[in-house]
């Protein structure tokens, strides 16, 4: 039964919120004005992470149906390698741009590295908490005392729990917290935890397949987190000297996104040209799945809009600071943050 974990496995296991806000960042360089084969001859690489897999459905819709193409730019798709840093083919100049979370970004920035977001890709965190439909459980207050698992003291699952626990008032101390990897379903289902965090379009997928009835429980009690779940990344320079290049790359993957909501069926089938795994009426109906639950963070409101929330970035950057060891220094979210090139 759960050879379909592997069909669903989110590539983006170690995972933004809309909002109209702009920021202050340096306004890009102007492009020489040239004529139309030129605009036409205008290209870019896109790095995914390491495994094809249906979330990165925008990214292969928009090129195989040539929407990429329709916004004037042609665009490669680049799975990085296994062993591959996420930023390091980017910041060498293999790849123009790449689809990380916000907290990887603003820990690269910190870091030093050259690096600015400019559009989400997620416009909600993905992360939850889940327990089991009969649970006595239904808050994160009601997680005192009790075993909470998540893959490890790391990522996004782990900030998110963090964030958790503090709209609650509490505190890591006031749960016992189990490192299980990426074994959510069967920790849970075996009682071995009585609570998972997890990623609603991976995990919660996984137990709807496994026919494990969940529920779950949201990680602040009213509005978002403090955290940014996936966005586009570019370097500060590449987008200073590529304005043309990366709005046309951004609307390209907003177009796709659309595709995936409107059309489900086709951005699956699109995704079999990629992803080698989808060969099975089993592989494809969890595809499907996925893709039916990621679409609710590509347009949770009904319709794609990549803007970033800055507010939500520079809440993201304090929280993240308080962390021992996360940041290695402060970051201005105003200049490593952009919606200057959406159109």
């Amino acid at each position: 039964m759960m050879t379909r974990r592997t069909a669903v496995c989110l590539a983006l296991a170690t995972s933004l919120a809309l909002g109209g806000c702009t920021s202050s960042i340096t306004p890009p360089e102007q492009e020489t004005a040239g004529d139309n084969a030129t605009r036409a001859a205008m290209s870019a690489t896109l790095g995914l992470t390491y495994i094809p897999n249906v979330q990165f459905a925008p990214a292969y819709v928009a090129r195989e149906d040539g929407v990429f193409a329709s916004h004037d730019v042609d665009v490669t798709i680049r799975h990085h390698g296994a062993d591959e840093g996420l930023f390091t083919s980017l910041l060498a100049g293999h790849e123009d741009m790449v689809i990380a979370t916000g907290d990887e970004m603003l820990q690269a920035r910190s870091q030093g590295m050259d690096l600015v977001s400019v559009g989400s890709y997620y416009a909600r965190y993905p992360v939850v908490i889940l327990v089991k439909e009969d649970s006595g459980i239904s808050t994160v207050a009601d997680l005192a005392g009790k075993k909470v698992g998540l893959p490890g003291e790391y990522g996004s699952n782990y900030f998110g729990l963090l964030a958790a626990l503090s709209d609650a008032g509490m505190s890591r101390e006031d749960i016992e917290l189990i490192s299980i990897g990426f074994t959510q379903v069967s920790a849970l289902s075996g009682d071995e935890v009585d609570a998972v965090v997890g990623f609603t379009n991976n995990d919660t997928v996984q137990f709807a397949l496994s026919s494990i009835p969940v529920r779950e429980i949201p990680l602040v009690s009213s509005g978002e987190p403090p955290l940014v779940g996936a966005d586009i990344v570019t370097t500060a320079s590449f987008a200073r000297s590529n304005p043309s290049v990366v709005a046309a790359v951004l609307a390209g993957l907003r177009d796709g996104m659309s595709i995936c909501v409107k059309d489900p069926d086709h951005a699956v089938e699109i995704t079999r040209q990629y992803d080698t795994n989808l060969g099975t009426d089993d592989s494809l109906e969890a595809a499907r799945a996925t893709l039916e639950a990621t679409n609710k963070l590509f347009a949770p409101e009904g319709s794609v809009d990549l803007s970033q929330n800055l507010d939500t970035w520079e809440q993201m950057e304090e929280f993240l600071a308080n962390i021992d060891g996360v940041l290695g220094a402060a970051v201005d979210v105003r200049e490593a943050v952009t919606n200057d090139y959406l159109e």
